[in-house]
């Protein structure tokens, strides 16, 4: 901070000097307020207090479960979910996007109540109240060429063949280490789906949910399809509370409407809507989670 010391042209007061001078205590006081190190120091700060009746969430766009329209419309699985959560809850949704990196970082912070398309890591539990059961699960998926010989039915069938994929996607082990695959990587699903689509590579690897809905949204269903090969791997999709967030304490409610979400079909409902390629048994089935975890000390 530069504070600029002046001095008056002349020794008389008059009244321009007067306001000239209170104008620049304040910007002095405010400049002050700011650099305070209790104050600036934004990682260490205590979260706003959320405006009352409302549930603050982030969403990054990742199709099918989170969609930006070109007009600025946004829907999605997520966001139903969200808004039908907020309206048993008896609050307004306020949602707003943000890269993925950002969402954490608001998460963490306790800027905002509820994030979603949220993976479970030791890491993120540490500022991140998981609610369970998951509402969705999406799975590692090899696509090939309708036009193509290859076939995959075991992990063996993918040596030899070119493999596209997404740049710093983690899929499941070995393939993520494997040194022996061939893999030509691009910046996102529906780059590799339009090299599937001409020939240039032999099949792809990606999250069953985002690539049905590329293959769905880009009319490739006639030229694109999944190979028989499953990996053990699945990654379960949960909705996540900030520890700082006042909603923390309705954690057990929240509980309570997602079970209610999943045994009255809901869950479903707005998969089929967005995602209709999913199998109902291929979502998280309430059977699988007898017990609600307790809420975490940490």
């Amino acid at each position: 901070m530069h504070i600029i010391k002046t001095k008056p042209a002349s020794s008389q007061i008059t009244g321009k000097t007067v306001i000239t001078t209170l104008r620049r205590a304040c910007a002095i006081a405010v400049c002050l307020l700011f650099s305070h190190p209790a104050l600036a120091d934004h990682d260490n700060q205590a979260p706003a207090s959320q405006a009352e009746g409302t549930m603050i969430a982030a969403f990054s766009v990742w199709e099918p479960f989170a969609i930006e329209d070109d007009d600025g419309g946004r829907q999605g699985i997520d966001l139903m979910l969200l808004h039908e959560v907020a309206n048993r809850l008896g609050l307004k949704l306020k949602s707003q996007p943000c890269p993925w990196r950002r969402c954490l970082k608001m998460l963490d912070l306790g800027e905002i109540d509820v994030l979603t398309s949220f993976a479970y890591s030791d890491e993120r539990a540490k500022f991140a109240q998981y609610i369970y059961p998951p509402y969705s699960r999406v799975n590692p998926v090899f696509y090939v060429n309708k036009q193509s010989p290859v076939s995959i039915t075991r992990y063996a069938d993918l040596r030899g063949l070119a493999i596209g994929s997404v740049v710093d996607s983690r899929y499941f082990e070995p393939f993520d280490s494997d040194p022996s695959l061939e893999k030509y990587e691009a910046g996102s699903e529906i780059l590799i789906l339009r090299m599937l689509e001409v020939g240039r590579i032999d099949t792809i690897v990606g999250s069953d949910a985002n690539a049905d809905y590329q293959i769905r949204k880009n009319n490739m269903q006639d030229a694109i399809i999944k190979a028989p090969f499953r990996s053990d791997v699945h990654n379960d999709i949960h909705m996540a509370l900030s520890r700082k967030s006042s909603l923390i304490a309705q954690q057990d409610r929240i509980v309570k409407i997602m079970r209610d979400l999943h045994k009255e079909g809901f869950i479903q409902k707005i998969h089929e809507l967005y995602w209709p390629d999913v199998i109902p048994v291929d979502l998280p089935q309430l059977d699988e989670f007898p017990v609600t975890p307790p809420i975490s000390s940490e």
